[in-house]
């Protein structure tokens, strides 16, 4: 086990709905990630750090082995400055066009009525806005060690976007589309609560909406300026990790560390 000294940490940004918990649990089969869904740590101090290490421990019921610890955070929680601007704090930035996102959210709220407002869309509306906002903030923050993808790419570009990000993160063997099911994969609180994330595949088979979801035109051009604007000001950020496909060897992790040498 490498030391703790050593290890990073990465963070998995983006929002509900977004595919996320199919990349996180794609991350967590890999030997040198450790960590597979969202923890719900505040990061106010650095200090948080050694509550996320417990709580994967928790959450997997095994010890940290891997290089990264994972975590994943679809919410505007706190997020210290210390460990945004540390060299060991990675970051994957992901979006998902507005129009299913928001779609998405509201059938699962119709449908998993565990939280209110995510059956209001006038609420998951203002989510959605104030999430991509903050996401470009983080990117900011990060200052280069973060990348930006499409979440749909992760369906439509399986091999290659997987492939690339194993190469900006210098991992040791491929991440693969098939992945482990852990503890807690498919209940809510803990990411995706619908079958599709137990089956331990990726799949593009599209699925079709429980309930229709009609959103008003003019909720719709808020949403996809929204999405432009953020889309926009990302890969201006972050790693453009289209470019990087098929280029492992050169990865994000190995040139933030020669930039903090």
């Amino acid at each position: 086990m490498p030391a703790w000294s050593a290890r990073r940490y990465l963070f998995v940004l983006g929002h509900m709905r977004s595919y996320s918990s199919l990349l996180c649990h794609i991350l967590g089969s890999h030997p040198q990630i450790d960590g597979y869904c969202e923890t719900h740590v505040k990061y106010r101090t650095r200090l948080d750090l050694l509550r996320l290490r417990s709580r994967v421990v928790k959450l997997t019921g095994e010890p940290l082995s891997g290089r990264y610890v994972l975590e994943k955070m679809l919410h505007n929680y706190a997020f210290a400055p210390s460990i945004l601007h540390s060299p060991r704090t990675f970051a994957i930035v992901l979006v998902r066009r507005p129009i299913p996102a928001v779609q998405s959210i509201v059938n699962m709220g119709l449908h998993n009525g565990a939280v209110a407002w995510h059956s209001d869309l006038d609420a998951v509306v203002r989510y959605y806005e104030d999430r991509l906002a903050t996401l470009v903030r983080l990117a900011d923050e990060l200052r280069g060690r973060v990348m930006f993808m499409e979440a749909e790419t992760l369906l439509s570009r399986t091999g290659d976007v997987l492939q690339g990000i194993g190469g900006l993160l210098d991992l040791n063997e491929p991440l693969r589309s098939d992945y482990r099911r852990f503890a807690h994969t498919g209940e809510g609180g803990f990411g995706d609560p619908s079958e599709a994330i137990t089956t331990g595949r990726v799949s593009n088979t599209a699925r079709e909406l429980r309930t229709p979801v009609t959103i008003p035109a003019s909720l719709s051009v808020r949403l996809e300026m929204a999405y432009a604007a953020c889309s926009a000001s990302l890969r201006d950020r972050c790693e453009a990790l289209a470019v990087q496909v098929g280029h492992a060897g050169s990865g994000l992790a190995a040139r933030a560390n020669s930039r903090s040498s």
